[in-house]
């Protein structure tokens, strides 16, 4: 049955490896599409080829139907057990396929009860009726696990485990065995009560040891024992060894106690794959053994067959338990460390944070102060020298110093627009009184006139932004203009501000020398911009190749009444 998994994943192959496999060479991905379009006896042919290997996925059901079917036959003729295997194929291959195609795998179990040489000597309306009854079972059970497990179907945890008994080892047997018992009370004359045991019973049992072996095996879950591949096999041999020592043999009773240890080593070491496995062998043993009237449990079981099923339920639920619960723990440890993992990263990059947060401050301020002692502090003395020698003059020459006085006011305007410029930068009053639109122009016209640049605006008018968006997205702008300037050395930046459907965009790109974004930067412009839109819900895009310039996107997203969102 493992094909069965393997050939249910071809529906995610693509065309153009079909093409690829019919055509006999091999071509880039993009040339094969076009085969694909330019060819259509191609298409024709993957179409038939993916037509034959559903066929084979419904063959080799057919083919693990049938045997389960004729297994089940054999160990219910030879020792009353009712452990129902086509069950158990069945429900795992409802697990594992589409929905849509379960109908084609409906019809195919049908056609395997009448298959002579394994079809039971009852009448064929019996037949079908039986067959009905357990058809509806496993659909309901597999659309409940669905539901409750989610798909596809895991029993990894103890609450999906405990979901996968309550449906599948509870309901799904119940309901079975009541509709099973009633019908061989009206139509064969057999005691209600009775019945239902045997039949309720030999479904609990197969739901309980088969179908978690097999559902484990056909989802590839073995994978897990390749870090431990070794002590696998050597637990495979002790513990085979083991089960036809205490099955196989006439030995005291005591040696049915043999295979515990190996079944907990399977649940401590192996994880659940291991324990299911061990548990489906236990059972086979036990069953190829009594039919063949072997063993010490032979001689204590051989007129209750109830007991044989009770024993094994009893046997498995505690075991598989405690695998499971082996296995959500190191999940949960795994799970453990990488956090604890990720926790330290987020520390280190914290620490660093902190780091150059201070630097970037104490940078700020020493700017702020080379501002005003190399400009505006400059410009401050010249005009009290000046100031000082008009003082100084006498009175019969201060009126031919016209030319002093316009040099002082002058340099009083420069001084005037020094001091606005610094103004500017740590505050917008533009931005206060005129929004972001007129502030990203003014910004703009500043950087153009400062750097001898070419910077320019394409923006929208646009309105219910707030004043803490506005002020994130005028901060990232300016942020990107200072980078392409002192970093990228740009001389042409366009800033675009415009609505999406999805919110707002504000684009800066620029034409300098570009970075690896996947460099970590060294100052905190990139990641300022990133915590300033992180607080108001939005995300920074950046995009640069080195020697071709950088794009820097701020994206925004909206409300259902269409405002910008904000984080607060």
């Amino acid at each position: 049955m493992a094909s069965v998994r393997s050939c249910c994943n071809y529906q995610s192959r693509n065309t153009p490896a079909a093409a690829e496999f019919l055509t006999g060479y091999s071509m880039p991905a993009s040339p094969q599409r076009d085969l694909v379009r330019e060819l259509p006896f191609v298409r024709e042919r993957s179409r038939a080829s993916s037509l034959f290997l559903e066929l084979g996925k419904l063959a080799l059901f057919a083919a693990a139907y049938l045997a389960a079917y004729a297994c089940a036959r054999f160990f219910a003729v030879r020792t009353g057990t009712r452990l129902w295997l086509p069950d158990s194929v069945f429900l795992c291959t409802l697990l594992l396929v589409p929905r849509k195609k379960w109908w084609q795998y409906v019809l195919v179990s049908a056609t395997i009860r009448f298959v002579p040489g394994v079809r039971a000597p009852v009448a064929a309306w019996f037949l079908w009726l039986t067959w009905t009854n357990d058809v509806i079972k496993a659909l309901l059970v597999a659309h409940l696990l669905q539901y409750a497990n989610g798909n596809p179907v895991r029993i990894n945890t103890v609450r999906r485990y405990a979901n996968y008994l309550a449906v599948a080892v509870l309901l799904g047997p119940a309901l079975s065995g009541f509709f099973g018992a009633l019908l061989r009370h009206l139509a064969l004359g057999h005691s209600f009560w009775p019945a239902f045991g045997q039949w309720a019973l030999g479904d609990t049992l197969t739901n309980i040891v088969v179908t978690p072996a097999l559902l484990l095996w056909l989802t590839r879950e073995y994978r897990s024992l390749r870090p431990r591949l070794f002590e696998a096999i050597l637990w495979g041999i002790g513990f085979a060894f083991c089960l036809y020592f205490a099955v196989l043999t006439d030995q005291s009773i005591l040696a049915m106690y043999a295979p515990f240890p190996f079944l907990v080593w399977a649940a401590l070491r192996l994880g659940t794959i291991g324990t299911s496995t061990g548990l489906f062998l236990t059972t086979v043993f036990l069953i190829f053994g009594i039919s063949q009237h072997k063993g010490t449990l032979f001689h204590v079981i051989a007129n209750d067959m109830h007991f044989l099923q009770l024993f094994l339920a009893i046997l498995t639920l505690p075991i598989m338990f405690v695998a499971i619960l082996f296995e959500e723990r190191q999940q949960a440890e795994t799970r453990l460390l990488e956090n604890q993992e990720e926790l330290n990263q987020n520390y280190k990059r914290i620490r660093d944070l902190a780091g150059r947060l201070i630097r970037g401050q104490e940078e700020e301020r020493s700017r702020i102060a080379r501002e005003l002692h190399d400009d505006i502090t400059q410009q401050v003395a010249m005009l009290s020298v000046g100031l000082d020698h008009l003082e100084s003059l006498p009175a019969d020459k201060l009126a031919l110093a016209h030319g002093e006085l316009a040099e002082l006011r002058g340099k009083t305007e420069e001084l005037g627009l020094a001091v606005r410029s610094v103004s500017r930068q740590l505050h917008s009053t533009v931005l206060q009184h005129l929004g972001l639109s007129k502030a990203l122009k003014e910004l703009c016209r500043a950087f153009s006139q400062q750097h001898q640049i070419d910077a320019h605006l394409e923006a929208e008018e646009l309105d219910n932004l707030g004043g803490e968006i506005s002020l994130c997205l005028f901060r990232v702008a300016q942020e990107a203009l200072n980078n392409a300037v002192k970093h990228g050395h740009a001389k042409q930046i366009t800033v675009i501000l415009a609505r999406e459907l999805g919110g707002v965009r504000l684009q800066i790109k620029d034409t300098g020398i570009g970075f690896d974004p996947a460099v970590s930067p060294e100052g905190l412009g990139l990641v300022s911009m990133q915590e300033r839109l992180r607080l108001v819900g939005g995300k920074l895009v950046i995009r640069s190749t080195p020697g071709q310039g950088t794009m820097i996107e701020a994206i925004l997203s909206c409300s259902p009444q269409g405002q910008i969102r904000s984080a607060s």
